[in-house]
């Protein structure tokens, strides 16, 4: 069955869309640099490995075309090859790889692999304790890892206790089922809404959010005394730089039951 799949790969002329999954688990790092990004690195733009391919553990990814690029459920993955350059991805999908390093998916690393991210998923990942996209230099310079960031999915990241995100076209981050997070700062001039619900551990927040207009913190008990004052120094642990956002915006109940759902 495999050395039917390599052939065919290898035959196919101008792929632009691969999507390998089903009953193939013999699939390993060999096929991905070889008979994938060796034969089609020119056209593959989106490339799909689901949770099937169990034997991909650290290939070498490296491709100016390719904009999509989702590994999601790929158990046996611990990292990419330090050469993997993708500089045009826009889309990176590592969800509920559950034997992914911590340093693979640290936010320098990810920067060098791909700039230009777009979208980032991480759900459901075992490995990541902290997410930093701001690294603070000396001389008060600050760097933004991955600038062009849109969107990001850390829901349900069982050890995520710290994030910090700067970007400044971040329009959404979701955050549900991260309950051991202690704390978040988001920097964003476009972000609208933010639903940090039932986040029990979450006892940080800084915001500098300008058209912020909704701000979920239902269920976040450590967070709510003081949570409708909306003073940029009410409480040192609740800090909102977010001029568009009114009482009325803010949801803080604690008597609905989290949506498990979602």
């Amino acid at each position: 069955e495999l050395p039917l799949i390599r052939s065919l790969l290898r035959s196919s002329n101008q792929i632009t869309h691969l999507h390998l999954g089903g009953p193939i688990p013999s699939i390993c790092d060999f096929d991905i640099e070889i008979a994938i990004m060796q034969y089609h690195n020119n056209t593959l733009e989106e490339l799909i490995l689901d949770g099937y391919c169990g034997k991909i553990k650290s290939p070498k990814i490296q491709s100016t075309v390719l904009r999509r690029l989702n590994m999601s459920g790929c158990k046996g993955l611990s990292a990419l090859q330090p050469e993997s350059r993708c500089p045009n991805l826009e889309e990176l999908d590592l969800s509920n790889c559950s034997n992914a390093s911590f340093d693979f998916l640290n936010m320098q690393n990810l920067s060098k692999f791909c700039p230009r991210l777009k979208v980032l998923k991480l759900r459901m990942n075992t490995a990541i304790e902290e997410i930093e996209c701001v690294n603070k230099g000396g001389n008060d310079s600050e760097q933004t890892y991955l600038p062009h960031l849109e969107h990001i999915d850390m829901r349900d990241c069982p050890l995520l206790r710290h994030v910090s995100i700067r970007s400044p076209v971040l329009a959404t981050a979701e955050v549900r089922g991260c309950n051991h997070m202690q704390s978040l700062i988001v920097s964003s001039p476009v972000m609208s809404t933010l639903c940090v619900a039932w986040l029990y551990s979450l006892e940080k927040l800084t915001l500098n959010c300008q058209i912020l207009t909704s701000l979920d913190v239902t269920g976040c008990y450590k967070l709510m005394t003081g949570i409708h004052q909306l003073l940029p120094d009410f409480d040192k642990n609740i800090q909102l730089k977010c001029p568009a956002l009114q009482r009325s915006g803010i949801k803080s109940g604690t008597n609905d039951a989290p949506d498990t759902n979602d």
